[in-house]
């Protein structure tokens, strides 16, 4: 892979080379055309997605089942110990599916690509190869980010709350995954016999888009026209060319620059918030009532909550 640096007019008029700011600049508004129109999508469904870990399961406690005698309290001892309750799985998330109809620019020969300084200090036109690394496979780089930002527009993450996060769409309202614990509060020794499985839901999380921010380089490459004349690159040249040519490499590559997902525990870079399972630790709270001659005990669900099992969204390219 071989990135040039390209050149562009400075302030003064200048040809000078452009500064790793001025290419994050580009590799955001690449991210920008991409994201107008993804050719990688990621969907929810209301069953049998294709990228849970063999489905993603949420677990709580339980209160154990009741005790009773005429006579006096059944002890701690020997009554039922909370139990773990094997809730929703949760197969919702599927794809990526790719959109393969579109097609990269033809080759632009040497007219058209941007120029660089050479070890010799000459300017001299990008081959395509050179405009791939540089433009396309530098941006779908910056595209798989862990870190999320501009330049990761049109890629998915995971939010929770009931509404989009800032600068994202949400894909469904439905959620990917809801993390419910035991609701000790609903618990009393008053209510006993209390009902065994009485949840609360902790965390719901749900499927998010990057959204398509628009923004402008400050600076466009510097070219060379058929009469050998220096001028910057086009708007229409950049909006057709870099843009379709990213959105075919994304759904297309077989250079290892293909957009892919997956929500297993490790292969790719996380994003968003980790979709976390939680169940409270505790031994059980034993407790009693008496109603007239019929002497009740329980033990309901206490202690602080542990994480079980954590999952999450990961981006990748391959």
């Amino acid at each position: 892979m071989t990135v040039r640096t390209p050149v562009k007019y400075d302030g003064d008029g200048n040809i000078t080379e452009m500064s790793s700011a001025d290419l994050v600049e580009w590799y955001t508004y690449i991210a920008y055309l991409y994201a107008k129109s993804p050719t990688v999508t990621v969907t929810v469904v209301s069953g049998s997605g294709t990228l849970s870990p063999s489905g993603m399961t949420d677990t709580r406690l339980k209160a154990g089942a009741t005790s009773t005698n005429a006579s006096a309290f059944v002890a701690e001892g020997t009554t039922a110990e909370p139990a773990t309750v094997t809730g929703t799985t949760y197969d919702k998330i599927t794809g990526p599916t790719y959109d393969t109809s579109g097609s990269a620019g033809s080759d632009l020969g040497v007219i058209g690509y941007p120029l660089y300084v050479d070890g010799d200090s000459n300017l001299r036109a990008m081959n395509q190869a050179d405009y791939v690394d540089t433009f396309i496979y530098a941006s779908l780089d910056a595209m798989i980010n862990g870190t999320e930002s501009a330049a990761t527009n049109g890629t998915y993450t995971i939010a929770t709350g009931g509404s989009a996060a800032t600068n994202y769409t949400r894909v469904s309202s439905t959620a990917v995954f809801i993390d419910t614990r035991a609701d000790t509060s609903a618990y009393a020794a008053g209510g006993i016999p209390e009902t065994l499985d009485q949840p609360t839901t902790v965390t719901s999380y749900f499927l998010h888009r990057r959204d398509a921010t628009a923004s402008t380089p400050s600076r466009m490459p510097v070219v060379i026209d058929s009469g050998n004349n220096l001028q910057q690159m086009s708007n229409s040249t950049i909006d057709s060319v870099i843009g379709n040519w990213l959105r075919k490499t994304a759904a297309h590559s077989t250079d290892g620059y293909k957009i892919s997902y997956n929500a297993t525990t490790s292969g790719g870079n996380t994003r968003g918030t980790a979709m976390v399972n939680t169940k409270l630790d505790g031994a059980g709270e034993y407790r009693t009532r008496q109603v007239g001659d019929d002497y009740r005990s329980q033990e309901h669900p206490n202690g602080s909550a542990q994480t079980i099992t954590t999952y999450n969204l990961r981006i990748n390219k391959g």
